[in-house]
């Protein structure tokens, strides 16, 4: 299987991405534009360093949640007050 090669990005990508990164996914993006989701991640991270980008609204939907939802089966909540130590690494020495 041959990797896709993407093209170069331009200033005018730069610029779409500026505008709608807030309100689209990566993924979304980079197909709009034609280039891949590793670039646009690199100029999210390039424009981060320089100005504030507004936070995501538009995430990636939970495909097991929509399964559940659609499937019509009850979904657990979180519990908030759970406080459970991690048994992870080494006990440290007193």
């Amino acid at each position: 299987m041959t990797r896709k090669r993407s093209r170069p990005y331009t200033s005018d990508d730069v610029e779409f991405i500026h505008k709608n990164y807030a309100s689209m996914t990566a993924a979304e993006i980079a197909e709009k534009l034609g280039i891949s989701k590793f670039q646009v991640s690199k100029i999210v991270s390039e424009l981060r360093k320089h100005i504030d980008l507004p936070k995501k609204t538009a995430k990636r939907p939970n495909p097991i949640l929509e399964y559940l939802k659609k499937a019509g089966l009850p979904i657990k909540k979180e519990e908030s007050g759970k406080t459970s130590k991690s048994t992870r690494g080494r006990k440290k020495k007193s």
